[in-house]
């Protein structure tokens, strides 16, 4: 009876043991080596990629690792669909591209830069962001766009207008730095090529509606050097302040720089020798935002008037006020984002620890079942077996009192 009363006791311990082990280890971080990468990819040529399929190789800063992964027109740009793949992690890939079209390459889709890379976490996911386009040669061979700058042109023999000295200064020390860059590959491939994927979509309509008289058609038969100059000195500007939230774009320098001017350095630092023409667009950038905060409105270099003499009115502005459940909602949130975050990490750690506990112990509920009733059925047979010792007491005290009378 001893012995199997040890066994059954050894089982029960061996059982909650490895629960035990179980929740300790679920507190820590699980470790996967794995990252989840989706890949979006965007034909933004002129008249479609003719390629059928290329491969993206993908190496970690060490070089120790090296991946790949094939796409076809059907699994990506063709079909709209999003391909997914997992990568080791954690660590950085640089890629490359291989098996593409001669004429063509992969930027990346938001800052049109050739120089691609992501970081793979451990256990996370990443999504890749990845645009075809044409090289400077292709484009030229298939686009419709003007070769030489009419802009500086006029800079050349001096017929552009210009009503205020201190703009005339600064437009013309602007196109004297940046000028060289209208005939550049490596230009077209960093900047230029923005303005021929988003002219038609955006910026020929900006154009229609933020100069006297100017037509997408006009916009569109510009270089593309021109397309950037007419866009960068003042076209953003004149939709920016017509977006009824000019305080998002000029309300400090901070949110200039964010809404304005980045997406633009980051593509002229992807250029190579880019700091004279980086420092020479923001020095123009920085007059703009002065003039802005000044008039209410930006100033057209090209033509040297101010956007009122341009468009002829006044930039709509919508104020709208919040309402009582709209500045409620706004204060909930502020509460919770100044809430401690080491005490929200704390909280999260301990519900994972007792979650995975609580997981465990659904997952092995037939054995707790079973250690349940060992244990109740242990309980009986010692609770059975006192009683038996009870009464062989009382019997053999019976008898001695028997004898003892006799």
């Amino acid at each position: 009876m001893k012995k199997c009363f040890v066994t059954l006791l050894f089982v029960l311990l061996a059982a909650i043991m490895s629960l035990t082990a179980y929740a300790t280890e679920s507190g820590g971080d699980e470790i996967t080596f794995q990252c989840n990468v989706t890949f979006f990819i965007t034909d933004e040529t002129t008249n479609g990629y003719p390629g059928s399929s290329f491969t993206a190789v993908m190496t970690d800063t060490t070089k120790t690792i090296t991946d790949s992964y094939s796409f076809t027109k059907g699994n990506s740009w063709g079909g709209n669909n999003t391909p997914k793949y997992t990568v080791i992690a954690p660590t950085t890939y640089t890629v490359t591209f291989e098996g593409l079209e001669d004429g063509y390459m992969i930027v990346n889709t938001f800052d049109l830069s050739s120089d691609i890379s992501f970081e793979a976490v451990d256990g996370g996911v990443v999504d890749c962001y990845w645009s075809i386009i044409e090289t400077a040669t292709t484009a030229e061979t298939n686009g419709e766009t003007g070769t030489g700058s009419a802009l500086l042109e006029q800079e050349e023999k001096g017929t552009y207008t210009v009503s205020d000295e201190e703009a005339e200064e600064v437009y013309k020390s602007f196109l004297d730095t940046v000028g060289y860059i209208a005939n550049s590959e490596e230009w077209y491939n960093a900047l230029l090529v923005n303005f021929e994927l988003f002219g038609e979509s955006t910026y020929a309509k900006w154009y229609a509606e933020y100069v006297e008289n100017g037509t997408e058609e006009e916009f569109l038969s510009m270089s593309l050097f021109d397309r950037f100059v007419w866009t960068e000195t003042y076209l953003v500007y004149a939709w920016a302040v017509n977006t009824g939230d000019v305080s998002t774009y000029f309300g400090s320098e901070e949110n200039f720089e964010s809404h304005i001017t980045s997406h633009i350095t980051n593509m002229i630092e992807s250029a190579p020798d880019y700091e004279a023409v980086e420092d020479a667009y923001l020095t123009l950038a920085k007059w703009q935002y002065d003039y802005v905060q000044e008039t209410g409105v930006p100033y057209n270099f090209i033509s040297g008037r101010s956007y009122l003499e341009e468009v002829g009115e006044v930039p709509e502005v919508e104020t709208q006020e919040k309402t009582d459940e709209e500045e409620l909602e706004e204060a909930a949130k502020e509460l919770l984002e100044d809430a401690d975050e080491a005490t929200k990490e704390e909280t999260t750690e301990e519900r994972g620890v007792w979650s995975d506990t609580l997981e465990a112990l659904s997952k092995n509920i037939l054995t707790i079942t079973i250690i349940i009733i060992l244990c109740i059925a242990i309980m009986v047979v010692v609770w059975k077996r006192k009683r038996l010792n009870v009464s062989d007491n009382r019997d053999s005290n019976s008898n001695i009192d028997s004898t003892s009378n006799k």
